[in-house]
Formats: structure tokens, sequence, C-alpha cells
């Protein structure tokens, strides 16, 4: 459930010891350590804990490890009707996928944005990483 190397990295991005990270998550350096060595898996409560600790969403701590590519369309498949998904085509050549759903949408212009940063050197690799992994929360669409 939990990937010991996201929590790692948010860890080190935050500037905190594990020893730090326990304190603020309520948790002992122990179970810290234990979950970045992926020895151990935090109950949903210790999981909102250390996300809160560490500023960042749950799902930015989850392994996301799917099969195939397949398994990313079932995906988009199943949240077709919720998230209002759709193929982009222009003259029968499909060039995206749409969504009506405005959190997703001003998740995409978001994205981009700092894509573009990142490849102007705008912002490092580093802040780069450190925003994927702390969306939502770092959204100025979502403050």
């Amino acid at each position: 459930m939990i990937s010991g190397e996201k929590l790692k990295k948010l860890r080190l991005m935050r500037n905190l010891t594990q020893k730090e990270l326990a304190i603020k998550s309520g948790l002992t350096d122990a179970a810290i350590r234990n979950y970045e060595l992926g020895n151990r898996s935090p109950s949903r409560e210790q999981l909102q804990k250390i996300s809160e600790a560490l500023d960042c969403d749950i799902s930015a701590l989850i392994n996301h490890e799917p099969n195939s590519i397949f398994e990313i369309m079932h995906i988009i498949f199943d949240y077709e009707k919720d998230m209002k998904f759709r193929p982009l085509a222009d003259d029968g050549e499909i060039t995206g996928l749409l969504s009506n759903d405005v959190d997703f949408n001003n998740f995409l212009i978001e994205w981009n944005e700092m894509r573009k940063k990142h490849y102007n050197d705008e912002i490092t690799d580093e802040e780069f990483e450190g925003w994927k992994l702390s969306y939502p929360k770092k959204s100025r669409f979502l403050k």
C-alpha cells in the first residue's frame, strides 16, 4: 500500500529526520523506518497522520503500480462517467483525453505549467518532483 521510497523522498524534501517525522505524526521512529524499508505498512489512520505531518495527500504516499497499459485504460473506463472523460479527436486522429470535470482540468492546466517551468529550467528536478508529490495540497486552484 505505502511506498517506502515516496515516503522517504517526501520526508527528505521536507528536511525531516525519521525521528522528527515520527514526532510530528505521533508515531515511533522505528515505525517510520520500517515503513520506508517496506517491512511494514501503516494503518489508514497512521497513514493519515503521516500525510498530515508531511503536508501531502495520502495518495502521494501510495504505490501505484498498474500491471499494464490496459489496467490504466480500464481505470479510465471506470471513471469515464464520473470524470466525464472522452477521447479528443482532430480530423479522426486521437490527440488527447478530454474531461469536463473542473478539478481534473485545473490539474491538467497546472501540470502543464509546471512541466513548462521544469523544461525551461525555471524550477529544478527536485522542485518539480516536490510539486507532484505535494499535489493537490500545493495546488494554486485548491487554496
